[in-house]
């Protein structure tokens, strides 16, 4: 996921993704070399270069300041680089396989545990101060702007948050890793500040992974059973 601290940060449209190929192959090109070769016409190219770079992905340079027009060209931003960049995918896969394979059962929930810490503090800092519900909804929209379909429902008062698609098809391997399960609840509980319980999954049937917030009761519970 990309964490960025952009409020007008929003999942790339197809069209606006071909922009963003052709300046990672080729960067400082121009509104006229992109009609060329993308054949749509300039303002097909300057709507979609300004959308880019409204949402933070590339950045113009005056090339020129003669009579007429400047000229601009564009180039991608550290965000840009990122979006356009190698996949991360096998290094995560690996990392979690030999986080898997360590015998020591303690190490490895440890292990987790403190990965799981470490990204949700870093979801925290890009959550605005509010109650446990606007926390809650403003995770969910969060989440949803990273591509995963996420959705915040209010139950008879119990703020609920709902992951409709495990943010991390890749590393599961189709098979049922409730390890994931686990590391995504310590990380949605350390983003809201706030224990999560984990009250649907789809690994069990449902049609979404949902969290609520653990009661006191059960909170106490289940910090006695981790200190026995």
């Amino acid at each position: 996921m990309d964490l960025e601290n952009n409020p007008n940060h929003s999942p790339i449209r197809p069209v606006d993704q071909l922009v963003l190929d052709l300046l990672r192959r080729k960067e400082g090109l121009t509104v006229t070399d992109l009609t060329e070769k993308l054949e749509v016409t300039a303002t097909a190219v300057r709507q979609r270069l300004d959308r880019l770079e409204e949402s933070g992905y590339l950045e113009r340079r005056k090339q020129s300041a003669g009579r007429g027009r400047p000229t601009y060209s564009y180039f991608l931003t550290d965000l840009g680089w990122r979006e356009v960049g190698v996949t991360y995918t096998d290094l995560a896969i690996g990392l979690w396989s030999e986080v898997l394979a360590l015998e020591d059962e303690t190490l490895r929930h440890g292990l987790i545990q403190r990965v799981s810490k470490r990204m949700g503090r870093v979801f925290r800092e890009l959550l605005p101060e509010g109650t446990l519900d606007e926390r809650m909804k403003s995770l969910a929209n969060l989440m949803a702007s990273r591509r995963i379909p996420t959705s915040f429902d209010n139950a008879n008062g119990l703020p609920v948050l709902e992951v409709h698609a495990c943010p991390y098809p890749d590393l599961t391997g189709g098979q049922h890793d409730r390890n994931l399960c686990h590391l995504e609840q310590q990380v949605l509980s350390e983003a809201i500040g706030q224990p999560l319980e984990l009250s649907m999954c789809k690994l069990d049937g449902h049609s979404c992974c949902q969290f609520k917030p653990l009661s006191t009761h059960s909170h106490e519970q289940q910090s006695t059973l981790r200190n026995q």
